[in-house]
């Protein structure tokens, strides 16, 4: 615009000085001219600016990966002198707490209701909000501008994609009647279930005592005896783009909750009622899901919430609030793990670690029990998964 502006003031003051100094007046005249259709250029602008709206519109969710066609409607009056139209449109996505800003430049058509097709990246899951905030028109002669001030805004979420995971179930995940599972980690005072002998504390029940046994060793012994307690399930994720000093890619984050999410989808498929957790804060935030609708709402929270700056924050927050002892199966996703927090939960809860990952896909157990199944980002959305329980 700066330069049309040059271009302009220099052909004005051209023909002008021709005019003054070789005493012609055609060229008075067209300087004339000139400085009316400035004038005139000037005036339509404002004019139009003031009847021109603009409208956004699309759709409201889809999967990532998926194509997100967005349309923007230009309205103009039957009278417009405006040569173009230039808007930048804002896109906030909330898990990933970005902004990012894509100026468009239109040319209005002829008809008064002109419709500009844009497509937004849905690479990164979450729940996103598209805003214009101002537009900006031009002249015919590109000279000036003119600022309109808008509020448009549209809200999509772009949902997980949902990979195929199959959950092959090693023992049955829930019991509704108390008594039927015992765990061999938490102390109870069933004497159907004995699942340890120890030395005598103070406090013990004069019950648990192992007569024939402390007879025997000279010394009092106790049975340790398993608590009843119905098989509860979590699944605690843990997207986060570094887990202490170690940086993942944002497509493992991606694979994070698409893991997550298509395993707590592929356990109510199969009617195993679970829970999932996620850090809110500075604390683990637990959500049952026994049903579809339950499941969608867990979906809907998890794009509505900012990923943790550090995932171990995750692990170790599950720890110090003492949740493992809510439940009995803890399948933790993340792109990384820490070894320490990882050992320390396993002694107190059957511990599973579901892992997305850049390199290569693997199995493995570590030494002190627990497993770890990782998935490479390249296949968890091109290939099925089978993943025991």
């Amino acid at each position: 615009m700066r330069k049309n502006r040059i271009l302009y003031l220099a052909v004005m003051s051209t023909v002008l000085g021709c005019g003054l100094w070789g005493g012609r007046r055609l060229a008075l005249l067209i300087t004339v001219l000139l400085a009316v259709l400035l004038a005139v250029s000037a005036a339509g602008l404002y004019l139009s600016a003031r009847g021109m709206t603009v409208s956004l519109q699309g759709k409201h969710s889809c999967y990532s990966g998926q194509e997100l066609r967005l349309c923007i409607r230009l309205r103009r009056p039957a009278f417009c002198f405006v040569g173009s139209v230039s808007m930048k449109l804002l896109c906030e996505n909330y898990v990933f707490s970005t902004e990012e800003e894509t100026l468009y430049v239109m040319e209005p058509g002829r008809g008064r209701l002109s419709e500009y097709d844009v497509y937004a990246d849905t690479a990164d899951c979450g729940e996103r909000v598209f805003r214009i905030e101002e537009m900006q028109c031009s002249d015919l002669l590109g000279l000036f501008h003119a600022k309109i001030p808008v509020k448009e805004e549209l809200r999509c979420v772009v949902y997980p994609y949902d990979a195929q995971i199959y959950v092959s179930l090693r023992r049955q995940i829930m019991r509704e009647q108390i008594g039927e599972i015992y765990d061999a980690k938490r102390s109870g005072t069933d004497v159907s279930e004995v699942f340890g002998l120890r030395e005598y504390r103070e406090g013990d029940p004069l019950q648990s005592i192992h007569w024939k046994l402390s007879g025997k060793l000279k010394q009092v012994i106790v049975r340790e005896f398993g608590r009843p307690v119905n098989y509860q399930t979590l699944i605690l994720l843990a997207p986060a783009l570094r887990y202490g000093e170690r940086k993942v890619s944002a497509k493992a984050v991606n694979g994070v909750l698409d893991l997550g999410v298509s395993f707590s989808h592929a356990l109510v498929n199969q009617n195993i009622p679970h829970y999932a957790g996620y850090l809110l804060g500075e604390e683990i935030c637990c959500m049952p899901v026994d049903s579809v609708q339950s499941y969608e709402t867990v979906r809907n929270r998890l794009m509505n919430f900012a990923i943790p700056e550090n995932g171990d924050r995750v692990l170790l927050s599950f720890l110090n609030q003492q949740l493992y002892k809510e439940y009995t199966k803890i399948v933790y996703v993340s792109g990384a793990v820490d070894e320490t927090a990882a050992r320390s939960l396993f002694t107190q809860a059957d511990l599973m670690i579901l892992q997305a990952v850049d390199g290569p896909s693997g199995h493995l157990i570590d030494r002190d029990g627990y497993e770890v199944i990782s998935i490479s980002t390249e296949k968890i959305r091109s290939m099925e998964h089978v993943i025991p329980l």
